[in-house]
């Protein structure tokens, strides 16, 4: 009997008591209740009516089972007609449309109906029988066997699993009419099943479908058929979905039957390894976040690096991670609009965890062995499957979206530091280049040389002097390209300057005496200026005596190079002039290497090599070239240009010269280090006796050299010889850093200008001020000095103001850690900063600095905003007034009144119900604003040219110049407030408080507490209109229209009500 598509919903909502008719004598209790629904939904149908002895859980199957047969009839109402022998994609939409347009439409009360027929099914009807066959099932865990050792009835049991195997053959059977090769089913039943309770169609599925040989039987056999047709429904379904719904089917599973965990992981990871399961799987974790835009938390971040780091049962983690990591790089390589921040980033915590993953090394070494060659490739050979420039992107969002390690920094960035070098020194010299590339190379150098060991960083950097990097060119796109060895043949030609060339240089001011005329590699000014930046005196003092064994090494080994010979000495020189003036880089600094050279140098002096003379005549007589009386003419004027040239050299270079050279180290050591004595260092023991028979030596310079050394040593000696018997401090912890040096230490890496190092002095100060876990496993305080706690907090309030984003992010994370005792105080301190000058003259005379403090002052509160969330109401007085005091206080920054508003947007998209009792006088402030500060298009006309502008381009010249527009960000100091900005951001909050406004009528039901006067909300449409009509901005007309309907929509809920 085929019934029409309104007796089918009629008889829904008698079933499911939603239709809204009432009797005489209403039922007592819910089995009375059942069965009168099921009497009048069994009249509707035509169908025997239940009897009256059924019990109430005999009641609800009966139910669930006819919700289930409703169902099916609805689905096969209601289900759009697969499209066939359609030629093209477009006949097929148009026959769908058309069809589409016939079918009867279904309203919001038959959607919830169907969602009311599903839900009992599952509740009624799903679940009751599942508990039951989980129950009968024989478990294979023996703490769930003995935990179940009660009586369970196993009689009904196979028609129990039998009804439940149909069931979930029914529910298939609709989603999938044509077997597991058709496509999924087109209806509203279906949509909701799958959108809702794909969760719930999952287990009943896998525990019948997937029951295994050993526990299965006649009675209870496993469902085979059900086994495709679930697979092929997740490989229809997208992939965030089938892991959302997955991963709650994971967290249901009864633990008594392990194969149905096991399988619901199977599915998962074969969703991950779909092409686009990556982003399912960040899609379905973030999904709060994306919408939100909140910072990430650190447990959904462990979560999928946990779930991408595993490789699934049956899989080798080789194949697996050959998979799943290149898609992840080529993720990581998108532009920023193509992947959200939060997946970015969990990405890239991910891969960061994988690479230095230290419990599972198979896991790790994979991950190197095909991360490191994808990225490192294209720098290293010019080879790989992306451009050098997309590898460092790669690389930069890497870095940027993970914890600063330096072991990840170590691993990452070392392989590829000497071409890093070079490509840098391209990008300098070269006319046209890539600013933003050259600072992320910049970034690298710099973050891999303050955060790696001294032994790497020192190896490293002499494969850069050993001329390691290849060579890099810039086209005149900018783009950079890795290129063979250049050949000095093809090179530039050397220019030398003649005495009148270096006359015209000198007097053009061209002249550069630290210009590599000769083509060094590394260029010794350039090379020598990134170690100065580095900052690493432990590095630059190892790599200095270094420089000098070379040099002496090489001197002395005729058959050595002389450009490299040359490249030391240049080296030695540019340290010596760049690093020994500064106190906090200088080398002298640590000392301790350098004596040893000094000492090795004075040990074994350097011999002079004999020069060649004329041979004597031949003993057995006379030969040619005895009878030749005048010299060839060439060698004869060789010797007379290069004679006084060599004379000289000699003097210079003579034996004597690397002595002189340790002696004068030795003296800038010891005037730099005012400390240093025999007594602290006692090599110089050693080397003041290795001075004295140089005290005699014939060359006066040196002999003057010595003389001084010898008499600081003495003096040195003497003045601390009072200290002699005085104990020395030592330090009872062993490697462990005191509170106090970590705090030092954070200091320092706080005054860093790097992102990562200064993130790494906040995570000093952050460990400081949080709880540990102790041996026993109790979280104990930490052993903090009192009087440092004021000065870490001071820390963390300055760097909130700091100009970087992600600095002040890890400062607002410091600051929660401290939120027990100082939460509010934090907070009113923040305000405080803000707001501060409301009531004096001092913000009408604000400098460009005090705008940029609270700009990002405000940028901080923002912050602490989004992170208080439902507990934002209680905050509310701290906030909102003195917000709304910067909003009226006109002597104050246009940019500050338009942060304020900001701010308040902020806190209504966060909680609106921090800002609904404030929402009258904020509205009205609002419109009073757009009112006296609005700016109509006509006063914004250019004004007419001038004859003589046009006669001026009549005749071929160019006229005056029009002024420049005036705009809030040329001019943040200024108090104008009629720039755009401010109008804009007055609309903004508008919108957002109506659109607040309206869901919260919605769902009080009631717009009692909304005490919007008509007056506010008729002036407020009529200022809107005027400003969507004539603002001469035209973002603001836009934002008004916005506004307005968001009124309008206001107007309607309540009207509604």
């Amino acid at each position: 009997m085929a019934h029409d598509l309104g007796d089918l919903f009629r008889a829904a909502a008698l079933l499911t008591g939603s239709s809204g008719t009432t009797s005489d004598s209403r039922p007592a209790d819910l089995k009375d209740v059942l069965r009168r629904r099921l009497t009048d939904y069994c009249g509707v149908l035509g169908k025997p009516a239940p009897r009256d002895d059924l019990s109430l859980q005999t009641l609800q199957s009966c139910t669930s089972l006819d919700a289930l047969s409703l169902l099916e009839l609805l689905h096969n109402r209601l289900r759009i007609p697969e499209q066939e022998n359609s030629s093209t994609e477009e006949n097929a939409q148009h026959t769908s449309s058309n069809e589409a347009a016939s079918e009867p439409l279904v309203g919001t009360r038959d959607l919830a109906c169907v969602r009311t027929l599903l839900s009992i099914l599952f509740k009624w009807g799903v679940e009751p029988l599942l508990q039951r066959i989980v129950a009968g099932i024989p478990s294979t865990s023996t703490s769930q066997a003995i935990s179940r050792a009660n009586i369970i009835d196993l009689t009904g049991l196979p028609h129990e699993y039998s009804t439940l195997s149909s069931i979930s053959a029914r529910l298939l059977g609709m989603v999938l009419p044509g077997g597991a090769a058709s496509a999924i089913a087109q209806s509203a039943v279906i949509a909701t099943l799958l959108n809702r309770y794909l969760s719930d169609l999952l287990i009943p599925c896998i525990v019948v479908g997937w029951l295994p040989k050993s526990l299965a039987s006649e009675s209870m056999p496993t469902a085979n058929a059900i086994r495709p047709l679930i697979l092929h429904l997740v490989s229809r379904l997208s992939a965030a979905h089938v892991i959302s719904a997955t991963g709650i089917a994971l967290s249901r599973a009864p633990s008594s039957l392990p194969y149905v965990r096991k399988t619901c992981a199977f599915i998962l990871s074969r969703q991950l390894l779909r092409p686009e399961g990556i982003r399912g799987l960040c899609e379905s974790v973030f999904g709060e976040e994306d919408t939100s835009g909140e910072d990430v938390a650190l447990d959904k971040l462990e979560h999928v690096s946990r779930l991408l780091g595993t490789a699934p049962a049956g899989l080798k983690p080789q194949e697996y991670m050959e998979t799943i990591l290149p898609r992840m790089l080529t993720l990581l390589s998108l532009d920023e609009g193509a992947l959200p921040q939060a997946h970015r980033r969990a990405i890239a915590f991910s891969l960061s965890r994988m690479l230095t993953n230290e419990k599972n090394v198979q896991i790790r070494d994979t991950a190197m062995g095909i991360v490191f060659p994808t990225l490192h490739d294209p720098i290293l050979r010019g080879s790989g499957t992306i451009s050098p420039t997309a590898s460092l992107k790669s690389i930069q969002v890497l870095l940027t979206n993970t914890d600063p390690s330096p072991h990840l920094i170590s691993t990452l960035l070392t392989p590829i530091v000497p071409s890093l070098y070079s490509m840098h020194a391209c990008l300098e010299q070269a006319r046209v280049s890539d600013p933003l590339l050259r600072e992320t190379i910049n970034g690298f150098l710099s973050t891999w040389g303050r955060l790696v060991n001294t032994d790497e960083v020192i190896a490293t950097i002499w494969r850069i002097i050993s001329g390691e990097g290849s060579d890099w060119r810039v086209d005149i796109a900018g783009e950079i390209s890795r290129v063979e060895k250049s050949n000095p043949a093809d090179g530039t030609q050397l220019s030398l300057f003649t005495p009148q060339s270096l006359k015209e240089a000198e007097a053009a001011g061209d002249l550069d005496v630290d210009s590599n005329l000769l083509g060094l590699k590394p260029d010794p000014v350039r090379f020598v200026r990134w170690l100065k930046r580095l900052d690493r005196v432990d590095v630059s003092s190892d790599l200095f005596v270094r420089l000098l064994e070379a040099y002496r090494e090489t001197r002395s080994d005729p058959e050595a190079d002389p450009a490299k010979t040359l490249l030391y000495l240049q080296l030695v020189l540019q340290m010596q002039k760049q690093l020994t003036s500064d106190d906090t880089s200088s080398i002298l600094r640590k000392p301790e290497h350098i004596l040893s050279f000094i000492m090795h140098a004075l040990e074994n002096p350097p011999l002079s090599e004999p020069r060649p003379t004329k041979k004597p005549p031949s003993a057995s007589g006379l030969r040619m070239e005895d009878l030749r009386i005048v010299e060839d003419e060439d060698e004869d004027e060789l010797e007379e240009d290069d004679g006084d040239d060599e004379e000289a050299s000699d003097q210079e270079h003579g034996p004597n010269d690397m002595t002189s050279t340790a002696v004068q180290l030795l003296l800038s050591v010891l005037e730099a280090n005012p400390d240093l004595s025999a007594r602290t260092a006692p090599v110089l023991n050693d080397i003041f006796s290795l001075l004295e028979p140089l005290s005699r030596s014939p060359d006066e310079r040196l002999r003057a050299l010595v003389q001084e050394a010898r008499m600081v040593m003495t003096a040195r000696l003497a003045s601390t010889s009072d200290a002699a018997g005085r104990p020395h401090k030592s330090n009872t912890s062993g490697t462990t850093e005191s509170p106090h040096e970590t705090y030092q230490k954070a200091l320092k890496l706080l005054q860093d200008p790097l992102l990562p190092v200064r993130a790494h002095g906040l995570l000093l100060l952050r460990q400081l001020v949080s709880a540990r876990k102790s041996a026993s496993g109790q979280f104990t305080e930490p052993a903090l000095e009192p009087a440092l706690v004021p000065g870490i907090l001071s820390i963390f309030m300055h760097s909130v103001q700091d100009d970087d984003s992600y600095m002040f992010l890890n400062a607002v994370q410091g600051l929660s850690a401290m939120v027990d005792g100082f939460g509010k105080d934090v907070l009113r301190n923040l305000v405080n900063i803000y707001t501060e000058g409301l009531d004096g003259l001092s913000a009408s005379t604000m400098s460009q600095h005090d705008v940029d403090v609270r700009t990002r002052v405000g940028e901080a509160l923002g912050q602490v905003i989004r992170r208080c969330g439902e507990a934002l109401p209680s905050y509310a007085t701290l906030l909102i007034p003195p917000l709304f005091q910067v909003i009226r206080a006109s002597h104050f920054p246009t940019v500050l009144r338009t942060s304020a508003i900001s701010l308040l947007a902020q806190c209504v998209k966060t909680n609106a119900l921090a800002v609904l009792p404030y929402a009258v006088e904020l509205a009205d402030a609002m419109i009073d604003l757009l009112q006296v500060e609005s700016v109509s298009a006509a006063q914004r006309k250019p004004p007419p040219r001038s004859d003589s502008e046009v006669n001026a381009q009549e005749g071929g010249k160019e006229p005056p110049q029009p002024p420049q527009t005036v705009t809030m960000d040329s001019q943040p100091t200024s108090t104008n407030s009629k720039f755009p900005p401010l109008r804009r951001a007055a609309l903004h909050f508008l919108s957002l408080l109506a659109n607040a406004c309206t869901t919260r009528v919605y769902e009080a039901g009631s717009a009692d507490w909304l005490l919007f006067p008509p007056d506010l909300l008729k002036r407020a449409k009529t200022t809107l209109g005027y400003i969507a009509a004539t603002d001469a901005d035209d973002v603001v007309r836009v934002m008004a229209r916005e506004a307005a309907e968001g009124l309008d929509q206001l107007a309607e809920a309540i009207l509604g009500l």
